[in-house]
């Protein structure tokens, strides 16, 4: 075993002791020239990432960040909201658009489902009566709000009112202003009632032979909304219908607003019946 010696006998025993001194110096500046380069190195090095969980965006372009397959489809269905320089205009905008669609959209339908036919005259004032049988469907021609109903038939061959020969009855007004009356039902539809919105087409009874009718028909009538049908004389038809029936029966949409309010800017709103009283 050898025994340790001195440092300075590694160089030498005649080494001169100023030499040892000098050397160990640069190892000394070796040392710590390393150690700084280290520390240096470590600085400007990029920090350790945090954990990407999933649904994260870190470390993603924000272009593909929010794509339909990174978010299961609620990037694609979220809207994107622009603010607007003019919010009363675009409310505007809007009033005016939907007043156009339901203005021009307006679609009719032939009053009875079901096997029928009329002809182009009425007795006393302007009507038609759609023979069928009874028990067949009466739809809304348009859609629009229900004015009336009577649900009750009091007509009597004695008193023969004016009011009650419709017997079982009920009257809309259209969505374009127009007032559609069917009457002489054997029964009104479930739910139907004054203020009840209907869709064009939709059931609002059956045809029958109620009031002052010797044979099953649908009596049906078209008129300005004078009121809400306590104008019967007026309710009942005062121009003829059977243009639009030809039309609405062939699939068409010919509309007699204009005949209807020519007809009132002329007549008025009659406030009794001046035929068949």
């Amino acid at each position: 075993m050898i025994a340790a010696r001195p440092l300075y006998w590694a160089v030498g025993p005649r080494a001169p002791s100023r030499k040892i001194e000098l050397l160990l110096t640069s190892i000394r500046k070796v040392v710590l020239v390393g150690l700084s380069v280290a520390a240096v190195a470590a600085c400007s090095s990029s920090p350790k990432a945090d954990p990407v969980w999933a649904g994260s965006t870190q470390g993603l372009d924000s272009s593909a960040a929010a794509t339909p397959e990174a978010t299961g489809g609620a990037a694609a269905a979220a809207p994107v909201v622009k603010p607007s320089g003019s919010p009363s205009a675009s409310a505007k905008s809007g009033t005016t658009a939907e007043a156009t669609t339901t203005a021009t959209n307006v679609k009719y339908a032939f009053p009875v489902i079901g096997n029928s036919s009329y002809g182009h005259t009425h007795h006393d004032y302007p009507a038609t009566d759609v023979m069928t049988a009874c028990g067949h469907t009466f739809v809304a021609v348009t859609s629009g709000v229900v004015l009336y109903t009577k649900t009750t038939d009091t007509w009597t061959a004695k008193a023969n009112l004016g009011a009650t020969r419709g017997g079982l009855s009920v009257a809309i007004l259209g969505d374009d202003g127009v007032r559609y009356y069917g009457s002489h039902l054997s029964s009104i539809a479930s739910g139907i009632k004054p203020g009840v919105r209907v869709k064009v087409g939709q059931t609002l009874g059956k045809t029958g032979k109620t009031g002052d009718a010797s044979a099953c028909h649908l009596h049906f009538g078209i008129s300005p909304p004078c009121a809400r049908g306590s104008d019967w004389w007026n309710q009942r038809g005062v121009l003829f219908p059977w243009p639009y029936l030809d039309s609405w029966k062939a699939g068409g949409a010919k509309s007699p607003v204009a005949a209807v309010k020519a007809w009132k800017a002329k007549n008025g709103c009659p406030t009794g019946p001046t035929v068949d009283k």
